[in-house]
């Protein structure tokens, strides 16, 4: 059983990327974001945490785009290659106060996690139980992959966080 102090320290954090490997011999990381790298201009501290660990918080001291979809970070106070190659598959967390302000209609994931999906005629299919990121677009799984819906707005009509729903075109209601 899981003390409340866990439960509710692992619901205030997000995971923002993931450590993939060391950079150079300077101890910087390539990572692989979660978040679109423009977001990571403003972050200058994040968390890490490996399995069985706390969430342990790191200054960063640069931010680089590396090719189309990767990032290189640099951490206060570690400047080679053995003091980095720790971080090796380490997750990546902000917590949910501190993530980037988002656009109208833009959403992080984990708030759609949990809504219920219905169709504009009232229909309901299931319950969000995760997104599948993938190109093009991404896909919203419904009841843990019994059903997956493109994140398309001709398919995703309307999501209401206050309302804990989504509504999707009626034409899913025959699958």
């Amino acid at each position: 059983m899981q003390d409340k102090k866990q439960v509710n320290e692992e619901n205030h954090y997000v995971v923002i990327g993931k450590v993939l490997d060391t950079y150079g011999i300077k101890g910087e990381l390539k990572v692989l974001p979660y978040l679109e790298p423009k977001h990571w201009v403003g972050i200058r501290r994040v968390f890490l945490k490996r399995r069985g660990g706390g969430y342990v918080p790191f200054a960063l001291s640069n931010i680089r785009f590396h090719g189309k979809d990767k990032l290189i970070l640099g951490f206060e106070g570690y400047k080679n290659i053995a003091e980095a190659e720790s971080f090796r598959g380490a997750k990546i967390f902000l917590p949910k106060e501190e993530l980037p302000k988002k656009r109208k209609d833009e959403y992080y994931y984990y708030e759609l996690e949990g809504l219920d999906v219905f169709t504009e005629e009232g229909s309901f299919l299931g319950r969000v139980t995760g997104v599948v990121e993938q190109r093009p677009y991404d896909l919203l799984e419904v009841d843990g992959g019994r059903l997956y819906i493109p994140f398309v707005k001709a398919l995703v009509k309307e999501v209401n966080l206050k309302k804990g729903k989504v509504l999707v075109d009626e034409s899913l209601a025959e699958i």
